[in-house]
C-alpha cells in the first residue's frame, strides 16, 4: 500500500516541474521583451570611400634656363623639396655687389656717428670754456674800470693842485700818464671782452655747422645703408623665386619639358603635385530614414564590397556632417574612418555599405512601432515592410 502511494506523489511532482519550465521561460523572455535595450542601425542606399586629394601646379614663377631638375613622374616628394633650379648667375654676382655696398655703409656709419658724438660733446666743452673766458674778461674790465676811476679821480686832485701851484708840472705830468695809461687798459679791456664774446659766438656757429653736416652725412649714409639692405634682400628673393620647390607632400602626377638646359618663360608648367588627404566615407542614405535620425557624432561601421567582413572586419566610423536637405532624393553623410582594418587597401572610391548606429530601443518599442507603420503605410506589393528598413543588433544590457 505505501509504495503506490509514493509512486502516486513522485509522478504528481514530475507534472509539477514540466509546468515551471514555460513559465520561467515566459518570463525571462517577458523581461528582455520589455527592459533589453537594443541598437537600432539606419543602413546607407551606397556608401564609397573617397580619399580628398588637392592638386598644385608647379608653374615657372620667372623666365630663365632650366639648369637642374627633379621632376620625375610619379616621384614621391615632400613639401619644400627643390624640383627644378633655373640660372641665376647674374643675380649672384649682383647680390654680391649689394652686400658689399651694405658691408661698406656699415662702418662708415658708425665712424660718422661717432664723430658727431664727440662733436656734440666738443661743442658742450666748448660752451664752457667760452661762458668762463667771458666772466674772466668781464672780471678784468671790472678792475680796469676801477683803476681808471681812481686814476681820473687822483687826477682831479691833482690838476686843482697844479692850478693853485701846489705841485709841480712833474707831478702833474706823471697823474696825466696815469690816467691816460688806466684809460688805454680800460678800454683794451673791453675790447677784449667783446673779442671773448665774437670768438665763442664764431666757435659755437662753426661747431654748430659742423655737427649739421655730420647729421647731413649720417642721413645719406643711413639712406643708402637702407637701399642697399633693401636691394640686398629684393635680390635675394629673387635668387630664392629661381628655386621652384614642391608646394606640398605627395607624388608628381604631370610633368612639363623639364630638360636641362630648357628655356621656360613665367607661368610654364613644370609639373603637377598631387597631395593626399584624409579618408572620409559618403553615404547616401533615404531622406525619411535620415532626417531628424542621423546626427554628427553618432557611431557606424561600413562593409565593403569584395572584402568579406567576417575574413577582414569593418570599418568603424563617425559621422561628422549631415546635408539639411536631400538631393537626387537622397540625403549625404559624411563619415570619418576611426578604425582601419589590415589588409584592405586605401583606394578612393571602394564600394559598400554603411550602418548607422541612431537610438536604442526596447523589443516591445520596436514592434509598436512597426506595428504603426504598418497601419499607416501598407506595403506595397513587392516590397518588404516598414520592419525590413531597420537593421537591429540585439544585444542584452545595451551596446
Amino acid at each position: 500500500m505505501f509504495p503506490r502511494t509514493l509512486r502516486a506523489l513522485v509522478r504528481g511532482r514530475g507534472r509539477s516541474a514540466f509546468w515551471l519550465l514555460p513559465v520561467g521561460l515566459f518570463a525571462v523572455w517577458g523581461t528582455w521583451f520589455l527592459r533589453a535595450r537594443i541598437t537600432v542601425y539606419e543602413p546607407s542606399v551606397r556608401a564609397r570611400l573617397e580619399v580628398h586629394r588637392d592638386v598644385y601646379s608647379v608653374d615657372a614663377p620667372v623666365e630663365g634656363r632650366l639648369v637642374k631638375t627633379q621632376v620625375e613622374l610619379h616621384r614621391q616628394v615632400r613639401a619644400g623639396e627643390v624640383l627644378v633650379e633655373l640660372a641665376r648667375e647674374q643675380e649672384q654676382r649682383q647680390l654680391a655687389e649689394a652686400e658689399a655696398v651694405l658691408q661698406g655703409v656699415g662702418p662708415q656709419l658708425v665712424a660718422a656717428r661717432a664723430e658727431l658724438e664727440a662733436e656734440l660733446g666738443a661743442m658742450v666743452a666748448q660752451q664752457g670754456q667760452g661762458a668762463a673766458g667771458v666772466e674772466e674778461a668781464k672780471a678784468r674790465l671790472i678792475e680796469a674800470e676801477a683803476l681808471a676811476r681812481r686814476a681820473r679821480e687822483e687826477g682831479a686832485s691833482t690838476e686843482k693842485l697844479w692850478t693853485q701851484g701846489l705841485v709841480s708840472e712833474a707831478e702833474w705830468g706823471r697823474v696825466r700818464s696815469e690816467l691816460e695809461r688806466f684809460g688805454a687798459a680800460e678800454q683794451a679791456t673791453r675790447a677784449a671782452l667783446t673779442r671773448v664774446k665774437l670768438e665763442g659766438t664764431m666757435q659755437s656757429s662753426e661747431r654748430r655747422i659742423r655737427v649739421a653736416s655730420l647729421q647731413r652725412e649720417i642721413a645719406g649714409l643711413e639712406a643708402s645703408e637702407s637701399v642697399a639692405r633693401a636691394t640686398v634682400e629684393r635680390l635675394r628673393e629673387e635668387l630664392e623665386r629661381r628655386v621652384v620647390r614642391a608646394p606640398a607632400d605627395g607624388v608628381i602626377g604631370e610633368t612639363g619639358s623639364v630638360r636641362v638646359g630648357a628655356q621656360v618663360r613665367a607661368g610654364d608648367r613644370l609639373a603637377t603635385v598631387v597631395a593626399g588627404g584624409d579618408v572620409r566615407i559618403v553615404a547616401q542614405l533615404s531622406p525619411s530614414t535620415a532626417l531628424g535620425r542621423v546626427r554628427a557624432g553618432q557611431r557606424a561601421r561600413m562593409r565593403l564590397e569584395g572584402f568579406s567582413w567576417t575574413e577582414f572586419g569593418m570599418l568603424e566610423a563617425t559621422v561628422v556632417a549631415v546635408a539639411s536637405e536631400a538631393r537626387d532624393g537622397l540625403v549625404r553623410v559624411e563619415l570619418s574612418v576611426d578604425d582601419m582594418p589590415e589588409g584592405i587597401p586605401l583606394e578612393h572610391g571602394l564600394p559598400g555599405s554603411v550602418d548607422i548606429a541612431v537610438e536604442q530601443a526596447t523589443p516591445m518599442r520596436l514592434v509598436l512601432r512597426s506595428l504603426g507603420r504598418g497601419l499607416e503605410a501598407p506595403p506595397r506589393a513587392g516590397t518588404g515592410g516598414p520592419a525590413a528598413r531597420d537593421e537591429v543588433e540585439l544585444s542584452r544590457g545595451g551596446s
